[in-house]
């Protein structure tokens, strides 16, 4: 035990106590609540006992602006559980959206009753018969009322399985089980996925009944769902933004997670629906092997990746030995640096045992200030390849068109760019991400991502799909 003498204060900064600010995801670990500023609905990022943390949608418009003094509602599908008058205190723009910061002027949170009055809004919310539920179509309820059953008919088959191993004291063969399921839980799942995506089409131009539709989604599937790591990662946001590292690297790794069989069946519908980030970046893969061999030992080829993640195909291509003596610098920009810490730790080695033919360095840099042309982007030297798969799904079209440009300026003469975009397809990811995980991203074909080449007089441009058709690539060959 200290004696009174020893307990010791604070030092600089940190002398002056702030009330303590929580991530939404931890104070509302199932459904967090959404926050209306205007006509639009907002994710809530954090709050505190004076004032809150919002992301806006890439779509949102009218928002405020710094100074400006709004009302401001937080509430739990169509229910109010907070409300007050609330001043932007800060505006920043990120890919993910604009990050807003309010403070309270005639209001503070009391988190007893916030969180009492969120259980009362998730209670009335689930009855079909509250203003919320009935705003959303019947047949989407249906579809997603066919989407419990399909998963509680296996949850319930593999329960019953066990308790029978267990009682007449038999192994449960779980790998046998696992394979059992899996081609026929895919099947089924891919059917109802495909339905759920022609049933939100028809949603997502009108603004309150999509909000209703995700908001019912997030109450009532997405709970289920959960039970896979890579749903309950991708919904839970640990790092505050969609899709981050750890995200791919589940991916990329494909393996059963999971405490139960049924989570790890779960799990792997997830990576269903995500197999698209694995086989675009084998795309990418196999690009840089061919502008590698194309340079040859003339010099050494430049390589620049804009939101690189984990790199792994960085990784792959030095692992497998296909530098065969050639050169190659690459260069990967992120701007979570704990993405950029393990792409370098996993090449490192490989680098080492290159003898001086490969580097990779990383860059820190935030995507708001290339789209804005500053930072170190333009002090590189010109690249024979640029790509970025995983980034410009995120915004709109004028932002997309400026970003193609500016990417297509640092090409070398011949140089090859490459862009990722999500594929408007029947069976696009836009139920799964959208809906279930809150995932928002623009779906784009041919004919959108070709017209950002325009007045750039590039010698080819074309674009192909991978191999799950979810993801349109957009190829442009430099003169």
């Amino acid at each position: 035990m200290l004696a009174y003498e020893d307990l010791t204060g604070s030092t600089g900064r940190e002398m002056w106590f702030r009330a303590p600010r929580y991530q939404a995801r931890q104070l509302f670990p199932h459904v967090p609540p959404r926050v209306r500023v205007r006509s639009s609905l907002h994710r809530l990022q954090d709050i505190s006992i004076g004032g809150v943390g919002v992301v806006c949608d890439q779509r949102a418009e009218d928002l405020p602006e710094v100074g400006e003094v709004v009302p401001l509602t937080i509430q739990q599908s169509d229910y109010s559980i907070f409300e007050s008058n609330a001043r932007v205190c800060r505006r920043e723009s990120t890919v993910f959206g604009s990050k807003l910061a309010f403070s309270f002027v005639n209001g503070y949170v009391e988190f007893d009753k916030l969180l009492s009055q969120n259980v009362k809004a998730r209670i009335a919310a689930q009855s079909f018969n509250s203003p919320a539920t009935q705003t959303v179509p019947k047949d989407y309820r249906v579809f997603c009322a066919d989407v419990l059953k399909l998963l509680g008919s296996y949850r319930e088959l593999l329960d019953e399985n066990l308790v029978l191993a267990h009682r007449f004291e038999h192994h449960f063969d779980v790998e046998g089980a696992y394979e059992a399921c899996e081609a026929r839980l895919i099947q089924h799942w891919r059917t109802l996925w495909r339905t759920g995506n022609d049933l939100v089409k028809e949603i997502t131009p009108h603004r309150e009944i999509l909000e209703a539709a995700k908001s019912f989604t997030e109450i009532v599937v997405t709970p289920e769902l959960r039970a896979g790591a890579i749903w309950d990662r991708s919904y839970s946001k640990p790092f505050g933004y969609p899709g981050d590292f750890e995200v791919m690297n589940q991916v990329y790794d494909w393996e059963r997670k999971g405490p139960t069989l049924y989570h790890m069946l779960v799990h792997r519908l997830g990576l269903d629906v995500a197999e698209c980030i694995k086989t675009r970046m084998e795309v990418v893969r196999d690009v840089i092997c061919q502008v590698v061999d194309e340079k040859g030992t003339s010099r050494e080829a430049r390589v620049l990746s804009l939101g690189s993640g984990p790199a792994r195909e960085v990784e792959l291509f030095l692992e497998s030995g296909a530098l065969k003596g050639n050169r190659v610098d690459f260069t990967l920009i992120d701007q979570d640096k704990t993405a950029l810490k393990y792409a370098v730790e996993k090449t490192y080695r490989h680098v080492q045992h290159s003898n001086g033919c490969a580097r990779v360095q990383g860059l820190h840099m935030s995507f708001t200030d290339i789209l804005r042309g500053t930072g170190a982007l333009t002090a590189l030297p010109p690249q024979d390849l640029v790509y970025s798969v995983g980034l410009i799904d995120y915004l709109a079209d004028r932002r997309a068109m400026g970003l193609v440009r500016r990417l297509y300026d640092t090409l070398a003469p011949g140089g090859l760019l490459i862009i990722g975009n999500m594929n408007d397809t029947a069976l696009s990811n836009l139920w799964p991400m959208e809906f279930i995980t809150d995932w928002s991203l623009y779906y784009r074909t041919n004919e959108q991502m070709m017209a950002w080449t325009n007045g750039l007089d590039p010698a080819q441009a074309w674009t192909e799909t991978e191999r799950t058709d979810r993801v349109r690539l957009l190829f442009v060959r430099k003169r």
